[in-house]
C-alpha cells in the first residue's frame, strides 16, 4: 500500500523537495539514502514494491507537478525506508523522471546529488544522449554528490564502454559498475543495493545534505579570456576522438568561445561522424541547433575534403563559414586534431558575426 501525495511549483528551474520529506510520514528518520533514477526505463526488474513487501514497510509517493502543464508530471518519486544489518534505517528513493526535460533532468541531478549512494540505472542505447545532457545540466565543478555510480547489465559485453569514455563535467566522479539485467530472485533489488552500499565511499551516518546542486544557468556562461594554454595530447585517429581529450580543456575552449557576442552554442565536433564531443548550449533548442549544424557542417566539410579533390583545395579550406534565418554557422579545424572541428553558432539579430570569428580563433588555438 503506498500513500500518493502531489506537489505543484512555478518555478523556472524547480529544485527537489528534501529527502525527509519524501518517504513514508510514519517511517523511521533514515541516517543515509540512496537513491535510483533509471532515466530510459531500461531496468524494469528494479521493484521498490519488493524491497518494501520484503521488508514490511510502506511506500510513497510523490507527484511533483509544474503548474504550466499539470497533465504532465515532471517527476513520480516513490520511496520506502528499510532496516539495515548495522541497525540503521535507509532510505531508498526511485526516481522516474525523463532526460528530455531540463526541469526534470535538473530535478533527478538534484535528488542523486544529496543521496549518500547516487545510482543511475544505465546501460542502454541512448546512453550518449544521457551524457550530453548531463554535461548541458550540470556546471562544472560544482556537483557536490557522491560518485555516481553508473549500472549497467553483463550482458552484451561492452555496454559500459561508451559511458566509462565519456566526457564528463569536471568534478562529477563516474564509477561503471556491471551486473546482471534478468534474475529470477526474488530478493533481486535488495542484494543489489546491498552490493551498491559496500562498494560506497560514504558512510552511512553521513546527514543528507540539503543543498541542491547546481544546473546550467540560462545566461550565457562566464569565461575569463586568461586561460593557461592547453598543450597538445597524443591521440589516435583511428580510435576513439574522445578518448584521448581532456575534458576540462575542452571546456574552457569551449567557454572561450562562448564569450562571442551573440553565440548560443558552442561545440567540439568529430568531423567524420557529426558527432558533439562535447557541447556549450545556452538552452535546448540551443543545443538542437548544435546537433543540426554539426551534421550539416560535417557533411560540407567532408565534401571539401573527398579523396578527389585537388591539392590546393585541401591546403584551402580552413574554415566554413553558412547562414540561414536566424543564426550564422561557423567551423573551423583544430590545429594538430584533423579530426576535431570547432563549431561556434551565432544569433544573426543579436550576434557580432567578426567579433565571434575573432573569438572562435583565439579559442581554438588554446587547443586541445
Amino acid at each position: 500500500m503506498s500513500v500518493r501525495r502531489e506537489l505543484r511549483t512555478g518555478a523556472a528551474q524547480p529544485e527537489a523537495p528534501p529527502l525527509d520529506s519524501l518517504f513514508p510520514r510514519e517511517a523511521p528518520m533514515p541516517g543515509d539514502c540512496l537513491v535510483a533514477w533509471d532515466p530510459h526505463g531500461s531496468w524494469p526488474g528494479f521493484s521498490l514494491e519488493a524491497l518494501a513487501h520484503g521488508a514490511g514497510t510502506r511506500l510513497s509517493e510523490v507527484v511533483l507537478l509544474h503548474e504550466s502543464q499539470p497533465e504532465t508530471p515532471l517527476a513520480l518519486l516513490r520511496g520506502t525506508v528499510l532496516p539495515t544489518p548495522e541497525g540503521t534505517w535507509l532510505g531508498v528513493l526511485q526516481v522516474e523522471a525523463s532526460p528530455e526535460d531540463a526541469r526534470a533532468l535538473g530535478l533527478a541531478l538534484d535528488l542523486l546529488a544529496r543521496a549518500g549512494t547516487a545510482l543511475v540505472l544505465a546501460g542502454s542505447r541512448r546512453d550518449k544522449d544521457l551524457v550530453r545532457r548531463i554535461r548541458e545540466g550540470l556546471r562544472p565543478d560544482h556537483w557536490r554528490g557522491p560518485v555516481l555510480q553508473m549500472l549497467v547489465p553483463t550482458e552484451p559485453p561492452g555496454r559500459g564502454e561508451p559511458l566509462r569514455q565519456a566526457l564528463w563535467p569536471r568534478g562529477l566522479n563516474v564509477r561503471v559498475i556491471e551486473h546482471p539485467g534478468r534474475s529470477a530472485d526474488p530478493d533481486w533489488t535488495r542484494l543489489l543495493l546491498a552490493r551498491l552500499r559496500a562498494t560506497t565511499e560514504i558512510p552511512i551516518s553521513l546527514p543528507m545534505p540539503a543543498t541542491p546542486v547546481q544546473t546550467a544557468p540560462i545566461a550565457p556562461p562566464i569565461a575569463t579570456p586568461e586561460l593557461p594554454p592547453l598543450h597538445d595530447a597524443p591521440h589516435d585517429e583511428q580510435g576513439d576522438p574522445a578518448g584521448s581529450l581532456d575534458f576540462s580543456r575542452v571546456e574552457r575552449l569551449l567557454e572561450l568561445a562562448a564569450m562571442g557576442p551573440g553565440v548560443v552554442a558552442a561545440a567540439l565536433v568529430e568531423s567524420g561522424s557529426a558527432e558533439l564531443l562535447s557541447l556549450q548550449a545556452l538552452t535546448e533548442r540551443a543545443a538542437d541547433l548544435a546537433e543540426r549544424s554539426a551534421r550539416q557542417g560535417s557533411a560540407m566539410w567532408q565534401a571539401g575534403l573527398r579523396p578527389d579533390a585537388p591539392k590546393p583545395a585541401l591546403q584551402e579550406l580552413q574554415e566554413l563559414l553558412w547562414s540561414d534565418a536566424e543564426h550564422h554557422h561557423l567551423m573551423l579545424p583544430m590545429p594538430q586534431r584533423t579530426d576535431l572541428l570547432l563549431l561556434v553558432c551565432i544569433d544573426r539579430q543579436f550576434g557580432d558575426l567578426s567579433a565571434s570569428r575573432w573569438q572562435a580563433a583565439v579559442a581554438r588555438h588554446q587547443g586541445c
